[in-house]
């Protein structure tokens, strides 16, 4: 798998969420898709649904129409991926795909990106073939972040799920210490980062009363190669599709942020 060398461009500054702007048009060979897996759930791909291939992110030149909001595998979609891959573009430099990038796993497109982004794995159930290609992509050296799930039940379930993909691996809690933590910005504290309900309308940040704490988990080879980063107890999805509306408060839009280029530059670079 072919690996993009990442061009840094911008001067980031603490502000810099306050003062996002329309991106710049991208360029035709795009360095980076944002990549979207579309995974089972019960035995079919749920209520997921696919981005139309006319739809075009209003941060590219796009209208303003979004398609109607999935859920699932498809959760915030189109807005969470068109607002992050915006932000990408304007604070790396990377020319980025203008249109999120959905794909099942078992898409054999799937090993032309770097970087995979599941949502609400603790309702998944993969197939046996799911798992084999997922077991593939990784250990041919594919990175996923996994996001948006809460309490002990949907964590067991994504881990059992884990199994199918890696039975040798388990997931690990990230030290702060780890390279991901400062492939671009340096990440000295976890924060939960909640979902627009809470962030917006005040109450607990935390889902699910059983487990309350936030966790960034991985899963590495044996090179020591992080192959999957789960941000459990969090919803980054929800923070990058909000991050500009006045009432989502900056300290979690920004963190969102700061944590997702960093898996993304870290997939890209190892």
């Amino acid at each position: 798998m072919k690996k993009t060398a990442v061009l840094l461009l911008v001067l980031i500054t603490a502000g810099f969420m306050r003062t996002f702007v329309q991106a710049d048009s991208p360029d035709p060979d795009p360095d980076f898709y944002f990549t979207r897996l579309a995974y089972t759930e019960n035995g079919s791909l749920g209520w997921g649904r696919f981005v139309p291939k006319s739809f075009r992110c209003p941060e590219f030149g796009g209208g303003n129409f979004f398609p109607r909001q999935g859920v699932g595998w498809s959760m915030d979609s189109p807005g969470a991926d068109c607002k992050f891959m915006g932000g990408i573009h304007r604070l790396t430099g990377l020319h980025v795909y203008p249109n999120p990038n959905m794909i099942k796993i078992t898409d054999p497109e799937l090993f032309k990106f770097p970087y995979a982004y599941i949502v609400e794995p603790g309702g998944m159930d993969l197939t046996d073939q799911e798992a084999a290609r997922l077991r593939e992509y990784l250990l041919r050296g594919g990175f996923i972040h996994a996001d948006d799930f809460w309490g002990l039940g949907e964590k067991a379930n994504f881990e059992y799920q884990m199994k199918k993909v890696l039975p040798e691996r388990r997931m690990e809690v990230l030290p702060l210490s780890h390279e991901v933590f400062h492939t671009f910005f340096d990440i000295n504290e976890i924060i939960q980062v909640p979902g627009e309900r809470a962030g917006c309308y005040g109450g607990p940040t935390w889902e699910v009363p059983d487990d309350r704490e936030p966790r960034i988990y991985g899963i590495s080879d044996d090179a020591g190669r992080l192959m999957v980063v789960v941000t459990y107890n969090s919803d980054l999805g929800d923070a990058w599709e909000y991050m500009d509306e006045k009432c989502y408060p900056e300290k979690y839009s920004g963190q969102s942020y700061r944590l997702g280029m960093n898996f993304i530059i870290y997939a890209m670079t190892h």
